[in-house]
């Protein structure tokens, strides 16, 4: 896709996909380097399968893997959806055990949600439509869809999705069948789900934010954070990277700023 097919793919669909983007090798190192640091952060302990991890942040802690926030093939992509001017908004790393029902990472009103927050997903081990794939509704992102699903709650809390009364694994979507080395851009507005996952599945999610506009962008970016946007660690509040700190440097300023209470919703 050139940029104006991009950018009309994410603004209709919510996502876009980059297929093969690292190679094996890159992977490797990449995987390497998770595994690492998952090992470090449980103090040497090995991953026992009872239940999933989710670090947070998790790039900014080893430079080979913090250099994957600016690198071009995700760093020129998401400037391509968010324009030259955007905010790190922090990264994961995840290791999965199960499903994760149907829901919107930033749910909301039309107003909330045309805010832009993405969200790049590096999957490190093969995922398929029968395992562990990450689905999505495309257009959900957008209102009315956004707002018909789960009217009340805005996540699936039952075996059914309201108020189709269709099983999770069941409802129209597109599952984002993946191999190491592609990539995923999604709007966090977006209904996404995962079924018939297993123990052990990998990802590395980076979060990036359009600039704010208003209060209330500002307060979502508090909300959802918990605060932590707003103080990002040293190793890119103080890193060299031109690209990073173009990111970074208006976060402390904006966390600053008094602003009334934010409402998300509920």
């Amino acid at each position: 896709m050139n940029t104006a097919e991009k950018r009309a793919h994410f603004r209709s669909f919510g996502f876009v996909v980059q297929r093969q983007a690292f190679t094996a090798d890159e992977m490797q190192a990449i995987t390497r380097e998770f595994d690492d640091l998952m090992t470090e952060l449980r103090e040497g302990q090995p991953f026992t399968g009872e239940s999933g991890e989710n670090r947070a942040p998790f790039v900014e802690l080893r430079p080979a893997l913090g250099r994957l926030a600016v690198d071009d093939r995700i760093y020129g992509t998401v400037e391509e959806l968010l324009g030259p001017d955007f905010l790190w908004a922090s990264s994961e790393g995840n290791i999965t055990v199960g499903d994760h029902l149907w829901h919107p990472d930033r749910p909301g009103d039309e107003e909330e949600i045309s805010y832009i927050r993405l969200k790049t997903m590096i999957y490190l081990d093969e995922t398929t439509g029968d395992a562990g794939a990450i689905r999505l509704i495309p257009g959900s992102h957008r209102v009315p869809l956004h707002e018909e699903i789960e009217s009340e709650q805005r996540h699936q809390h039952g075996p059914t999705l309201a108020p189709f009364g269709v099983p999770g694994d069941e409802v129209p979507c597109v599952a984002y069948e993946s191999r190491p080395g592609d990539m995923l851009f999604f709007n966090q507005s977006l209904w996404h789900g995962v079924f018939h996952g297993w123990v052990g599945r990998r990802y590395i999610a980076l979060k990036y934010a359009a600039m704010p506009q208003t209060d209330k962008q500002i307060g979502s970016l508090d909300h959802y954070s918990r605060g932590t946007i707003f103080q990002p660690l040293d190793s890119f509040a103080q890193s060299d990277d031109p690209r990073i700190r173009r990111m970074v440097d208006p976060l402390p300023a904006l966390g600053r700023k008094q602003i009334p209470a934010f409402v998300p919703f509920r």
